[in-house]
């Protein structure tokens, strides 16, 4: 424990503040660079992200406790980590000893879903899912509200069991729109918590609580960006995504060991990287089956994506233009060319390509990846 000044008393929180700008400093002289993956000339990169990943860790958990939590929108189009611009997420901390009540109402969404996590009471990556419920396992009132209880004692109604390790709640809200449903105020669901046995007035934050929440937004920036962001090399990917460039993994419905807690069980993912010179260009083509939602997306090194205000870097099946039997063929190239579903690059020679099928009727197939050059993508059938 440190000394906050000569004759003053140690602080906790003082320390736990030290620590943090510590990490700081340590990732940007260990992290940020070719040894996490940053090729030379993409530092900048590695800061803005660095920077978004404090800033939601901040917010995260700086003013946010569990014993009285609030939801917190996780990802934007101005914060980004394995963002989905079709997606709305909110988060919050949770206890597994406590009981909570989340309220809220249903909007023009196709998907909605509550999921708890494990591993993260102190900040840090999740390490599993508790309990998982989506809309079709949940009771609506008329006007579509809905009321879920997390509990560690069985409930009646729409209930979610609490177990010791719980640390936070994620909902999230899938959009099938024209525009991207994140960049829509109008969107933006009616979603609340609230903790049913908890103290009835949040006490002031002593040094103490203020050191917890330190050292669990420090946790958290060294395990989502650390480990996540920019992780070690080389890095273990999951079976779902392809290390071979211009091709894409297999789809498989997510899995805790496929990175952690953050996943949606209900996903079945597929990846995979594209390597293009600035005269060629990646088709994907295939099907893609009957489900509530599909969309693809690239993402740079850190898994963000690109300004997609101004340029388009996804599409989801609302905005593909399909031929019979929903056959699809999405291009990614550094300039438009002239066909339909478009991806822009914006520059970039290399990023990764996400996919997401969800809950579809029937198992996706990986999309058959072709490189041609970009001036005969028109007059290749």
């Amino acid at each position: 424990m440190s000394k906050s000044g000569e004759g003053q008393p140690e602080s906790e929180a003082r320390e736990a503040w030290q620590n943090l700008l510590g990490a700081l400093a340590e990732i940007d002289a260990d992290w940020i660079g070719p040894q996490r993956g940053l090729a030379p000339g993409r530092e900048h990169l590695g800061i803005r992200g660095l920077a978004m990943a404090l800033w939601g860790a901040l917010d995260l958990y700086l003013e946010n406790k569990p014993e009285r939590p609030h939801f917190v929108r996780l990802i934007s189009p101005y914060r980004k980590w394995g963002d989905n611009p079709d997606a709305i997420y909110f988060f919050a901390p949770l206890r597994g000893d406590l009981t909570y009540r989340v309220q809220g109402r249903r909007g023009r969404e196709v998907y909605l879903s509550l999921t708890v996590h494990g591993g993260d009471r102190d900040g840090h990556w999740p390490t599993r899912v508790v309990a998982e419920r989506n809309m079709d396992e949940m009771a609506f009132e008329d006007d579509g509200r809905f009321e879920v209880v997390l509990s560690p004692d069985a409930q009646g109604g729409n209930w979610m069991r609490l177990e010791e390790d719980a640390g936070s709640v994620v909902v999230r809200f899938y959009f099938n729109e024209a525009e991207a449903a994140s960049v829509q105020p109008d969107l933006v669901p009616d979603l609340r918590i609230e903790t049913v046995d908890g103290p009835e007035q949040a006490p002031v934050p002593d040094d103490a609580a203020v050191a917890r929440r330190l050292r669990r937004v420090e946790a958290w920036v060294r395990s989502k960006f650390g480990g996540q962001m920019l992780g070690p090399q080389p890095r273990r990917r999951p079976s779902w995504y392809s290390d071979v460039p211009n091709t894409m993994g297999p789809p498989v419905d997510w899995t805790d060991s496929d990175g952690g807690g953050w996943g949606a069980v209900d996903i079945a993912y597929s990846a995979g990287e594209y390597e293009l010179a600035p005269d060629e260009a990646l088709v994907m083509e295939g099907r893609i089956p009957e489900g509530l939602f599909t969309n693809v997306v690239i993402w740079n090194e850190l898994g963000q994506t690109a300004d997609y205000l101004e340029r388009t870097v996804s599409l989801n099946d609302a905005q593909m233009e399909m031929g019979e039997d929903r056959r699809y063929r999405v291009v990614i190239a550094h300039r438009d060319p002239g066909v339909p579903n478009w991806l822009d690059t914006c520059g970039e020679p290399r990023a990764a390509v996400f996919w997401r099928f969800m809950l579809p009727a029937e198992p996706p197939d990986a999309p058959v990846c072709t490189v041609v050059p970009v001036d005969r993508v028109a007059d290749t059938p």
